[in-house]
Parts: structure tokens; sequence; C-alpha cells
């Protein structure tokens, strides 16, 4: 691939638009260097399309293929692994890279890497240890046993080195041991860093990783350290409910509510054990467990970083699904820096991730980049893991243990519940203990459950950190409770659509936290549809086939409600149009193969009458632009919202990313478009809403009279000469509702679902902030509810056991998913297909061990860590999509359609041959030794 150097110049392959905002005393300037744009020529810095092509862009609210698609599958630089120091304009060209050297031994004092290995020439040009950071929180080795742990972080927290000496690099909040472990000190898990190998050049850090990498006496230890004791991560989970009488959403905030709520537990737990004794209730338990899973995203973690000491700037090349918080971290990181690392300006340009999954969300390698790059000596640096380094150090999801008790009266109506699950979170916090929260909400599943009683804890430990991971929780716990409450139809003889079918939450029930549900959930079409389906009412048939190849066919069936968003999201939208009309679309969502920036592209064309030119992804510089603020609470402020933004997780795109954008879009068409389309027709100030406006053809007319159509490039061409409205940010919060801003602009007075509004004017670079007169917020309830969000999904899979050699083989797989409006219909699909190749790796085959000998090694790569491929996936998948007749608002789908796989696949194992699994993965040696 030739090399470009990225400069303002069109027709390259990058662009670079700078934008300034004050975060302190540090300026933060975004700069997109992969833009994903149109087919014009030139437009903004991308090349025109083959000819021939008509181009990604369908009719408006529409898509041909992937905005980006066209740039993949050319191979034109998108990743921070594509780019290189000589391809950003003004950076010296001589880049170092980097190596991290990382624990393997977690028992031992670190002492000193052995540099002799390596030849004189090959050796780094500089070695950074723990100790030149300083800045260093421990934990207070001290496990506490509290009921409800509300301020576990402040007892385990203790600052070391109260010296007065300035640190290099202090420890944010959310982090609780060092970035590097200091010499003489054992480290905290496998994996955490030991040093930083800084090399002259490419030759030598090949030369030197040949050597060292997976060389055992390349790092020497010393004595064995006292052995830690772990403890739990704050909050801890205690959802306790019992039907119309006390409920976590009702009483959390009431004095004494943790020892009521154990009151209650164990009042549930004697009501179980008295009503099986007295055979009024049926009862049915079980242990289970899930193991840590590594995302393995497309593109290992890479980026490129550069400190200018002259400049007082740190300049960072990275794809990461929040840049936000990276940014907002790396800026605390260097609050108390020596004068050595002075940073005033942030310049973060941002690429396409290639993949995510979770697992870039709160990652410590934009934070290690950054450190890196101020140990440089001005020299820029190349941090870029192989797949070794990634499963040695990337975010894994949380292996989890468990029980489940599960009582039901003589018909097959859930009567209570009780349930314990403990997180491996780790070496790091992360976003863990709530993880260990959502799972706590899908520990009831879709079901109306009267008494509950709910536990769930995430607890530090010596291995690889695990994060937010596709899912949130939802696995592990929909995983139990969907295999039990199978076992359960199957041993009182109830169809298990029927058992199922008994017990779904429906509008106006709650939740097993006591929270309402609001939305129409559609459960009961959901089961209709996957009994109705032939994989289910030919299972017999199926059966025989498979018989005469002497292999166990089986079909089983498990269905989720699993949450998206995080029941108080911020987002920011922005729209802007061009004096020649072209639609900019900007947003602090990051793409990350999901499909983002395309369905964002196109929601504006039904709007503006034509879709987005070009889009922005990942900008962490919008919320700012605002100027808005979180504390203190008053809604009464017009600065104020709960929430500014949040990461790119949390499957936020096809509910709230897609509101804001569409409300940003409706008030630039409402004060902007509409007021210049007015202005040219010359009818001054009469009565005129958006409503009477219709598209056609790219140009806008009126139902109200027979005026001229005028095209979009009419009417921005007047916007940006009258220094009309040309460009809008919205902010947007959401909690059960959306809030209500209501708006004084000029003599008029609007309301719109944003909170927060600023306005871009003409040809102006800059937004002014626009503050809203009053507010309408969301309801103060809701808080208390975890969730409110849901997107059900059922699953239904048809699958052959070897008995001989235990292997399992999905054969056919139906999905049927509530994902409210489609708005793009491939996207949809794509993601449950992908979701379904996922969940059955985790199922048969993926283990992130733990331990020494785990991925935690550096040894682990595709050899070891076995995904799924084309001959483990089903080719015959569908996909049927159940929307309620009135729902207008997409939702976020991409951790729905595979939460129900694993228990599915569970439930088809003991249909085919009367084994109940528990433990995840389900090998082929698992289903042998259960056989046997």
């Amino acid at each position: 691939m030739s090399h470009q150097r990225a400069t303002d110049s069109p027709g390259i392959l990058t662009r670079r638009t700078f934008v300034k905002t004050s975060i302190g005393c540090v300026a933060l300037n975004f700069i997109p260097l992969a833009a994903l744009a149109a087919a014009e020529p030139g437009s903004n810095g991308v090349p025109a399309q083959p000819e021939g092509d008509a181009g990604w862009m369908g009719p408006p609210g529409s898509a041909r293929y992937r905005i980006d698609g066209l740039a993949k599958v050319t191979g034109r630089k998108i990743y921070a692994r594509d780019y290189r120091a000589r391809d950003m304009a003004g950076w010296p060209e001589n880049e170092q890279p980097v190596m991290i050297v990382r624990a393997t031994d977690v028992r031992r004092a670190f002492d000193s890497i052995n540099l002799e290995m390596i030849p004189l020439l090959h050796r780094p040009a500089r070695v950074v240890y723990g100790q030149s950071l300083d800045g260093a929180v421990t934990l207070v080795n001290t496990i506490y046993r509290d009921l409800h742990l509300d301020r576990v972080e402040s007892k385990m927290r203790q600052r070391a080195g109260e010296s007065g000496e300035s640190l290099a690099i202090d420890v944010p909040s959310d982090f609780a041991w060092p970035f590097i472990v200091p010499q003489g000190q054992s480290a905290d898990f496998y994996g955490q860093p030991l040093a930083l190998l800084l090399f002259n050049d490419r030759a030598s850090f090949l030369a030197a990783k040949r050597i060292v990498q997976f060389n055992r006496d390349f790092v020497r230890y010393g004595e064995i350290m006292p052995e830690k004791t772990l403890a739990p991560l704050s909050p801890l989970t205690n959802y306790v409910r019992v039907q119309n009488e006390f409920s976590y959403a009702e009483d959390h905030e009431r004095p004494h509510y943790d020892a009521r709520a154990e009151q209650l537990r164990l009042d549930i737990k004697r009501q179980i054990a008295s009503n099986r004794e007295h055979g009024a209730w049926r009862v049915y338990e079980a242990a289970f467990s899930t193991q840590a899973m590594d995302p393995m995203f497309m593109e290992p973690e890479s980026g490129l970083g550069w400190y200018d000491h002259s400049a007082a700037t740190l300049n960072l090349v990275v794809g990461t699904q929040s840049p936000d918080g990276d940014v907002h971290t790396l800026i605390e990181m260097f609050a108390k820096a020596t004068p050595e690392i002075d940073i005033g300006t942030v310049n973060l340009y941002s690429c396409y991730p290639g993949g995510g999954f979770g697992g870039r969300d709160t990652s410590v390698f934009t934070l290690m980049l950054g450190i890196a790059a101020a140990f440089a000596n001005g020299r820029p640096v190349r941090l870029a893991y192989d797949r070794f380094e990634q499963f040695q150090t990337g975010l894994k999801r949380h292996a989890c243990t468990g029980a489940q008790t599960l009582a039901f009266d003589s018909r097959g109506a859930l009567q209570a519940m009780v349930t314990d699950m403990c997180f491996d979170s780790g070496g790091r916090r992360n976003l863990s203990p709530y993880v260990a929260q959502l799972a706590g909400l899908c520990a009831g599943g879709a079901y109306e459950i009267p008494q509950s009683a709910i536990f769930s804890e995430a607890r530090y430990s010596t291995n690889v950190s695990s994060g937010s991971q596709r899912g949130f929780g939802g696995p592990q716990a929909y995983f139990s409770i969907e295999t039990l409450l199978d076992e359960a139809a199957t041993d009182m003889g109830i169809d298990p659509f029927e058992m199922r079918r008994r017990n779904i939450l429906k509008e106006g029930s709650h939740t097993v936290v006591g929270g309402l549900i609001s939305q129409s959930l559609q459960l009961d079409a959901i089961l209709d549809g996957a009994e109705r389906d032939p994989l289910w009412r030919e299972r017999a048939h199926t059966r025989q086939r498979w018989q005469r190849e002497k292999l166990s066919y089986g079909v089983g069936f498990a269905m989720s409600n699993q949450a998206y968003g995080t029941s108080g999201d911020g987002v920011v939208g922005g729209v802007s149009i061009d004096g020649s009309g072209n639609v900019t679309i900007a947003s602090n969502a990051v793409d990350m193969g999901n499909g983002s920036a395309t369905t964002l592209a196109v929601v504006v064309g039904p709007v503006l009458g034509r879709n987005a030119s070009s889009i922005d992804m990942g900008n962490p510089l919008l919320w700012p632009a605002l100027q808005m603020k979180n504390k203190p609470v008053d809604w009464t402020d017009p600065t104020f919202t709960p929430k500014g933004v949040g990461s790119s997780s949390a499957c936020l795109t096809g509910f709230h990313q897609v509101h804001a954008v569409t409300q940003a879009a409706r008030v630039l068409m409402e004060v902007g478009v509409m007021q210049a389309a007015r202005a040219i027709w010359g009818i001054g100030d009469g009565p005129m809403t958006t409503s009477d406006l219709i598209w056609r053809d790219g140009s806008l007319g009126t139902t109200k009279a027979e005026l001229p159509w005028l095209p979009m490039s009419v009417i921005a061409e007047r916007l940006h000469a009258s220094n009309g409205v040309t460009g809008v940010l919205a902010h947007c919060y959401f909690q059960e509702k959306w809030a209500i801003g209501h708006y004084a602009i000029g003599d008029a007075r609007l309301s719109w679902a944003a909170d927060g509004l600023a306005l871009r004017r003409g040809g102006k670079a800059d937004y002014a902030p626009l503050y809203r007169q009053d507010v309408t917020p969301t309801p103060p309830e809701a808080s208390a509810y975890v969730r409110t969000a849901f997107a059900p999904c059922g699953n239904l899979l048809g699958l052959t056991v070897d008995r001989t050699t235990g292997a399992v083989v999905v054969r056919e797989s139906a999905s049927f998913l509530n994902a409210g409006r489609v708005i793009v219909p491939p996207l949809v699909s794509g993601q449950s297909e992908g979701g379904v190749a996922m969940a059955i790796g985790y199922t048969l085959l993926e283990d992130a061990q733990a331990g020494a000998d785990g991925p935690g090694s550096g040894r682990w790569n595709l050899n070891r860590y076995h995904v799924a491929k084309a001959a483990d996936v089903p080719f015959e998948q569908r996909l049927v999509t159940i929307t309620a007749d009135d729902e207008t608002d997409g939702r976020g789908i991409a951790e729905a359609v595979m939460c129900s796989v694993p228990p599915a696949i569970a439930n088809a194992i003991y249909d085919a041959i009367g084994v109940r699994c528990r433990d995840l993965p389900i090998t082929a040696a698992k289903v042998r030794g259960a056989l046997s």
C-alpha cells in the first residue's frame, strides 16, 4: 500500500477537521482520519467511486450497501493499524515501536528484565519501569462482608507515597492497581504490565521480539510475596421483591433497606421450603457456571502516539469505543504531571476500531499508548498488539458461577425465585459491578415473579481483566433461568411454550426489581411464532432422519428480555448542511462494524429529503460544544442534564443515537430549512408547519399552495447567505421517556425531545448553545428501575449430538426478535447472524481459561482458543422480526439476538440425549462424560 501523509488537500484518503474545546486547562481536538463519505469526487477527501457504481446511498431513508463498505473491500486506510507516523502531517517520521512486558507470575516480586538476552544492536532505547510513574493506588487486602456495600471503594483505596514528590502519572479514580508494576512488588493480575520497552526502529523491535516474546527467562522474579486477599467490588447487587409489599425500586433509598431485604430473603427461602414440604410448590434448583470469553474482534488494538513537548500536546491515533471516556481519563492521569510531561492539548485522531463487542470500552489500551508517548523523548510511538498480546491483555466476558432456585405452583405459575451470582472481574474494576448489576435484573428472565431475592457481585481476581463484553451479564443470567425453567416444564409435563406463556411479562407488569414494564414486549407473539415454526413442528420427522445417520437430534427453545441502554442515557447528534445542500451527520457514537454510520446516515432522509453525504463518528467534542453540565442535579437550570454522553455500548444506536440525530434533523428542518424556503417563496410569517411540507426527488414543496419546488441546493445557498441555521446539535436524555425541552426562537415557542441544543449559523464553524426555557423531565421514579427499555428475543435451535464422540453440531436456527421499527433490514439480519455465531462459539467452543496457563500466559492464539468457524454455524438461519403496530422507534438488538442462544442449545442437547448441561462451554468431552 502506498503511503500518503494526512493533509487538508482534497482527494486523498484522509481528512482533518480541527474543532477545539476546553476541558479545564486542557484543549481537546478531534480529528477524524477515516472519513465516511459519499461518492462525490473529493468530498471530504474521499475519492470518487468506480465508474458505473451508483454508490452506497439509496433513496431517502435507505442504503444500497454500507457507507463504509467500499472503504473496507478496497483496503483503504480506516484502521489505526493502517497508519504510521509518516502518514501524519507535522509529525516526526522516526516512530519508536513499543513492547509491553507483562506479568506471567503473580506470586513472586518483579525484579527486572534480562536485557542481556537481546543483542546490543537491538536493545530498547529506553525502558520505563513502574516506579517511573509513581501515583500507585493499592487495595486494602480485606474482604468486606457487609450485605450491601455502597462505599467499598473508599474503604479499599489508600494512596501510596505521601512524600509530596511530583507524580509522572496519576492513577485515575476508576483504577485500583498501578498501570505498571513497580520493581520489588508482585503483579496484581496476569498480563499486568511490568515495563515499557521503546525501540529505535522496527527492525530492532522485531529482532528483540523474536527472542523474548515466549522466553520465560526474560523476566526475573524474586521472592514469593504474601498472597493477596481480593475484595468484592462496589456496588454489590441486592435485589429483593415481594409483590405489593417491598421492592428495590420503591424501597432501596429507605433506611435499613439491606436489613429488611435480608429478612425477606430468609422469608422467601422459608416459604419455598415449607411449600415444597407440603406439596404446594414444585421446586427446581441448580448450580451453573459460565466461562470467560474473548471478544475476538477483527483488529487487535493498535495506535500511534506523539507527545510534542514544545507544544505541550499529546497526539493519539486510535480506534476506541469510548473516545469521550478515554480522553477525559488521559487528562485526569496527567493532571498532576511533572514539568517534563506538561499536557495542554490532546489531539485525538479517531479511526475505525475494527470491532468492539464491549472489548474496547474502558480498555486501558489508549491510556498505555498515552503513557508510552509521554516517555518517548519527543518521538512518535507505535503500540500494536499481535493476537498473542490481545489474548493476554484484552478485556474478556466475565466468568460467572451461581445457583438458582425456582418455585412453581401446580399450574406451572412461578411463585418465587432465589438467585446468587459471582462474576470474575479479573485484575481491574472496569464496568464489572455494573455487569453484575444488570445480570441481577436479567436473572428474572422475561417473567413476572411475585417473590424474588437476587444477590450478584463482581470480585477482583488475578485473572485477565473482564469488561462490558456483548450481553453485559445477560448471557450468564439467561443461561441459568432458561435451562432451569425448561427442566421444570419437562418434569411437570407442561409444554415449554405454554409454561413460558403462563409467566411472561406484559405491559403493566413489574420486573424483579419492581420496575414497571411500559413497552410492548410482544413476548406472546415471539412464543407463538416459535411454536408454529417448522423447526419445532417437524422435529419428530427430523429426529428420525438424523437417527439414520446414527446421530441424536434435538430442538431447544429459550427466550430473553435483554435491556438496551443504561436507563439513564445521554446522547448527542448533529446535523448540518453545507452551501451545496450536502448533509453531514456528527455523532459521539462509534461504528464498531455494527453499521451505526449507515443507520445514522439514512434516518435523516425522510426529514431532510436526502441521506447524509458524510458522517463524523466517535466525536468527543459534541458534548462540550453544548456547554451543559451534570451537577448539581437541578432540572430548573437550563444547562443541566443528568448525563452528558457515554461510550458506544449497550446497543445505543437503533433507539438512542437515531433519536438524537433525528431530533437534530427536525430542529434544522423547522428553524432552518423551512424558514429559508418561506423566504424564497415570499410567504413571510403566514401559518406553516413542517407537516405542510413534502420532499420529492430532493426538492421541497408544500401542500398548502401552488408554489415552485425548491431544490435543496437552492435552500442551502439561501441559508448560508442569510446567516440562517445551517447546523444543529441536539442533546437528548432518556430514562423510561425522553426529556422534552421547550425553547424560544424569536417569537416562537417550540418543543422537541431534546434537553439541550446548539445552533450553527451561515458558514460558521462553531455552535452557539440555545438553552431551553423549560423542560419536561424524565419520570423520577424510573431511576430506580435499573432498566426501562427491552428488546425481547426467542431462539429456536436444532442440533445433533454424536453419542460416541460427544460432538454437538447446530444444524438450524430460527430467531424471533422484537426489533421495534427496522431501519436498515440487512443490518438487523447481520447482527442476528453474527450474534448466533458468537453465541454458538461461547456455548460450545470458546474458553479463556483462568490462571497461569490461560491467556494471561501470553502463549494463547487461535490454536488454543477455538472460535466458531463456518462449519460450526448453521447454514439455515431465519430471522423473524416482530413489531407492534404502533411502534415508531427502533430498538437496540445487538445483544438481544444472542442472549438466549446458549440456553436454547443446552435445552436442545437435553431434547437429544436427556442430559442437562449446566457448565459452559459444553464441550464434546463434557458431553461424553455426562453420557457415561
